[in-house]
């Protein structure tokens, strides 16, 4: 198989065009910016399948691609330009590094999630700050064990491509390659050696290169942790196995295009999906 399939290496996405990586640095400048620095932001103006570099300095050594559409985006209160272009410090997951500014949008919903949880970090009422930000629709209902895994055998700016459902499409959504906290949903699709697992992973259910993706203990036992603290978790998922099911035929379209797979494991696809 192909092993530019599933995962897609370091290419220049949608905003190519804006990376400037041999510009000289004699157009670089300091920026105010803004007082407020409680909002939260969110990737803007890419399609599903393209990624926001971050890099360790503007233009130079990506450290991880961000997703079209991902969020929970922190600003760092620095700002530089390089020639035409502003660069703006931020912090994503663990990551902080430089992304260019004009791909950054406020995100309300998650700005007033986040706003929520400082209150409530403050409230003099509240003693286990612990749970401050615990969504209230989670407390309650039978704890379950939620295994969670994350991305493996990929380096920074390579990407595993994720396949949502969208009726008669797949859309592509690139998980970084120190991606974690992806949930299997417990359905599966194998052709051959080649296997595909369904998962959720940031808010989406799609489908994944099983060989990409290993256990990972640590995440699952804070997660596991947090939930029976804070309340629970009602509907809980708990997949030991998955059952073998048949790849969605959008998504055997979008591998095909792509080129990820062989015409033989395509063949064995196309033979299990539904007529």
């Amino acid at each position: 198989m192909n092993k530019k399939s599933v995962f897609k290496k370091m290419s220049l996405p949608l905003l190519s065009g804006f990376m400037l990586l041999a510009v000289p640095l004699l157009g670089m400048a300091a920026l105010p910016m803004p007082a407020d620095n409680s909002l939260i932001y969110r990737v803007h103006g890419l399609d599903a399948g393209n990624v926001l570099k971050m890099y360790k300095e503007p233009g130079k050594e990506v450290i991880v691609n961000l997703p079209h559409n991902a969020t929970w985006i922190a600003r760092r209160n620095a700002q530089m330009t390089i020639g035409d272009k502003v660069w703006e410090k931020v912090s994503w997951d663990d990551q902080t590094g430089w992304v260019l500014s004009d791909a950054l949008e406020e995100d309300p919903k998650a700005t007033e999630a986040a706003n929520a949880r400082r209150q409530c970090l403050v409230d003099p009422a509240v003693a286990d700050k612990e749970c401050c930000g615990y969504p209230e629709a989670a407390k309650g209902g039978l704890f379950k064990s939620i295994p969670v895994y994350a991305v493996q055998d990929l380096s920074a700016g390579e990407s595993l491509m994720m396949y949502v459902d969208h009726g008669e499409d797949a859309i592509a959504v690139e998980i970084p390659h120190n991606g974690t906290n992806i949930v299997k949903l417990g359905q599966r699709a194998e052709a051959g050696a080649f296997a595909m697992e369904r998962v959720r992973w940031a808010g989406q259910n799609g489908w994944i290169d099983a060989s990409k993706m290993s256990f990972d203990e640590a995440k699952t036992q804070y997660g596991d942790a947090k939930r029976q603290k804070c309340g629970g978790v009602s509907g809980g998922v708990d997949f030991k196995a998955s059952e073998v099911v048949c790849l969605p035929a959008p998504v055997i379209r979008r591998l095909q295009e792509s080129g990820a797979l062989d015409a033989e494991t395509v063949k064995k696809l196309l033979e299990q999906a539904p007529k």
